[in-house]
């Protein structure tokens, strides 16, 4: 029996300060005593941890505080009048960084996991807000730059863990654009204030209204149901119905006549008399090697074209038929969206996913030339224009396929995949680790299809790695990279 007392008394001891801590519990040492000299304190002790785990649970997945601005800033002014969202107020900021400052106790946030609130852009122009946490007066700040659709309800739904700078963007949400993490990491404990500021505008007055900001421990819902009200965001050929501009499409018949006269005058569109076809410059010329390469001829360097000739390279970026919007809690702010299964079917993608998108070029591309040419036709279009215009090469993240088919001058990207690879931050890959240089040369391989291609000018290794849009490397998680750690302290 005092064998069992004992092993019931360790017990005890294991257990008490987690239960004491999950409840905040208050025994005195009599009161502890009392309850291990009982025959049914195991039980007693299970129950009471599982009903102390459960009520704690509880209490995380209820944490809901609301904060409320103490005042503005910037020049921002408060509107009355009725909102089209509830518990909202009008705001109006004339100049940028006009905004709302928050104040809390030191350590509010520490048990939220999300910021949450509604927001509404009025009007129709630009409107980029920006977020901020610090940790008291002169402390750390973390930023959240953010973008609004006009005329569409809105909901901020910020996962507080980004925080710790693990991640540069979450991904848009509806009518919350493009939410993007900047400035230093901070710490929830020592956060005592905030601020909500219009971040970028255009020359009109920015008109916003926002609810009451609530940080919780429960994830907030998407905006299934969005408010709008000025209806439809975009019409049948996905322009704006917010905007009028000179050369606006009136209606479908008009869009099929005119890129079915683009294609008849594809033919006609030649580089200019003395270019090569390329666009090379024929009256200057160097040796010719059967591709693009560079040349130095002792005071600068020059691009040469296959032919030899010098060459300016002029291009367009995202020559492709890339207009997906994504629409995933928006389909009341789209006029027209075709049956799934017609033929205008490919015009969606992932329809059944959080990340569904559809394409509104591609269904006037459809339109006009049927679902199985409307490629074909659109290539032809696409590298003609960019004759007209004057253009030689098809730029960056384009559909390069095109190009090369057709002899076109172009530069293509890479994809960066390391899937074995371990990061050390975002996604800086561990280069010291083994794993790199195997994936680091299947990186390279892309370039095997196009290696001997005369079209093609240059690659891209990649673009804007998330890692450089912190506002600093935290060195000490390089500690857990494949260096040496000795290494690592004197790099």
């Amino acid at each position: 029996m005092a064998e069992r007392t004992d092993s019931m008394l360790l017990s005890a001891r294991e257990v008490l300060p987690s239960v004491q801590n999950r409840l905040h519990m208050r025994l005195s040492r009599r009161e502890f005593l009392r309850l291990t000299g009982s025959g049914v304190f195991a039980a007693s002790v299970a129950g009471a941890s599982h009903a102390v785990e459960e009520e704690a649970m509880a209490e995380e997945r209820t944490f809901r505080r609301l904060l409320s601005p103490e005042g503005m800033v910037g020049g921002l002014r408060r509107e009355e009048g009725p909102t089209p969202l509830p518990q909202a107020v009008w705001y109006v900021a004339e100049e940028p960084m006009g905004g709302l400052s928050y104040r809390f106790p030191r350590g509010s946030l520490a048990e939220a996991r999300f910021l949450t609130a509604d927001l509404l852009l009025d009007g129709n122009t630009l409107g980029v807000f920006v977020l901020q946490l610090q940790e008291e007066e002169e402390g750390l700040s973390f930023n959240l730059a953010f973008a609004l659709l006009n005329q569409c309800q809105a909901r901020l739904r910020f996962a507080l863990e980004g925080v710790n700078q693990n991640r540069w963007r979450y991904e848009r949400e509806g009518a919350w654009l493009k939410p993007m993490c900047g400035g230093d990491r901070v710490d929830l404990r020592r956060v005592d204030r905030m601020s909500i500021v219009v971040l970028r505008k255009s020359d009109k007055a920015a008109r916003f209204c926002l609810t009451p900001v609530v940080a919780t421990a429960e994830e907030p819902e998407l905006v299934s149901d969005p408010v709008l009200p000025r209806g439809p965001l975009l019409d049948e050929l996905g322009q704006s119905r917010l905007h009028e501009w000179p050369g606006r499409s009136g209606c479908a018949e008009e869009v099929t006549e005119r890129l079915r006269g683009q294609l008849a005058e594809a033919g006609s569109h030649r580089p200019p008399g003395g270019r090569t076809r390329w666009g090379g410059l024929e009256a200057l010329r160097f040796e010719a090697t059967g591709f693009f390469r560079t040349h130095h001829d002792g005071r600068r360097w020059w691009l040469v074209d296959p032919d030899g000739c010098s060459f300016w390279s002029a291009g367009v970026d995202c020559v492709r038929v890339n207009t997906e919007a994504a629409y995933a809690g928006l389909e009341k702010a789209l006029s027209w969206m075709p049956d799934l299964e017609g033929p205008y079917r490919d015009i969606y993608s992932n329809p059944e996913g959080e990340r569904r998108t559809i394409n509104y070029l591609k269904a006037n591309l459809v339109r006009a030339f049927g679902s199985d040419e409307w490629y074909e036709q659109w290539s032809r279009i696409a590298l003609a224009e960019l004759r007209r215009l004057g253009f030689n090469t098809v730029g960056n993240w384009s559909d390069w396929g095109i190009a090369r088919e057709a002899g076109f001058p172009y530069v293509r990207p890479l994809e960066l995949r390391l899937e074995r690879t371990p990061s050390v931050y975002r996604d800086f890959p561990d280069v010291f680790d083994a794993r790199f240089e195997e994936e680091a040369g299947a990186f390279a391989d892309q370039l095997v299809e196009t290696r001997e291609d005369p079209a093609l000018i240059g690659y891209f290794l990649m673009n804007e790695p998330t890692w450089g849009f912190a506002a600093k490397v935290d060195l000490p998680q390089l500690q857990t990279c494949a260096l040496d750690p000795e290494e690592v302290h004197h790099a």
